[in-house]
C-alpha cells in the first residue's frame, strides 16, 4: 500500500524503514538535517517542479499560511510529474504490492501536499492500493479524469521551456 508521512515523523520514528516499510523522500529539496539511514531512498523528481515549489513556497511565507498557498499558487493546477518520476512511480507501486511505502515531504500530514496528488495518480493510473487523502483536491481530481493518457500530466520539454519564459 501507498501511505504518506512527514518528515517529523520520520524523525520521531513514528515511520521507519524495516522488512514490511520502504521509505522514499519526495521533496524538491532535500531535508539536510535526515540522515541517508533513516530512508530508503530520495526522489526529488515525484515532487512540483522549481517554479511551482518556489511559487508555493512564496506564498506559504507571505501569509504565513500553509494550505492558502495551495490556492495562491493554483498548486492544483499546476502539479505535473516528470517522465522520471512517473518511471519511479511505476516502479514503487509495484513494490507497495508486498511492502508499505511511505512517501515523506516536509508537509504534516493533514496539511495540503503534492504527496496526496502523487497517492491519487497511483491509484487512478497504476491501480494500486493508496491510503485515503485528508483533502480533497477538486481541481487536480478533475484533470485526472479528463486525462486521456498518464501523458497528460507529465511534464515534457514543451513544459520546462513555457515554464522558463514565463
Amino acid at each position: 500500500m501507498l501511505k504518506q508521512a512527514s518528515v517529523s515523523d520520520l524523525l520521531q520514528d513514528r515511520v521507519s524503514r524495516s522488512r514490511k516499510n520502504y521509505v522514499v523522500i519526495t521533496m524538491r529539496r532535500y531535508p539536510r538535517f535526515v540522515n541517508r539511514a533513516f530512508r530508503d531512498e530520495y526522489v526529488a523528481e515525484m515532487s512540483p517542479d522549481w517554479k511551482l515549489f518556489e511559487a508555493w513556497l512564496t506564498a506559504k511565507r507571505k501569509y504565513q499560511d500553509h494550505d492558502g498557498a495551495f490556492t495562491r499558487s493554483r498548486f492544483e493546477e499546476r502539479f505535473t510529474i516528470s517522465h522520471e518520476g512517473l518511471e519511479h512511480l511505476g516502479r514503487l507501486c509495484a513494490l507497495a504490492v508486498t511492502k508499505d511505502v511511505y512517501f515523506v515531504c516536509q508537509c504534516k500530514v493533514g496539511e495540503k501536499c503534492h504527496r496526496e496528488m502523487v497517492l491519487m495518480l497511483a491509484k487512478k493510473w497504476f491501480k494500486v492500493k493508496v491510503e485515503k487523502p485528508t483533502h480533497a483536491y477538486p481541481v487536480f481530481e478533475s484533470r485526472l479524469n479528463r486525462a486521456q493518457s498518464i501523458l497528460d500530466l507529465v511534464r515534457t520539454d514543451t513544459h520546462r521551456k513555457k515554464a522558463r519564459a514565463s
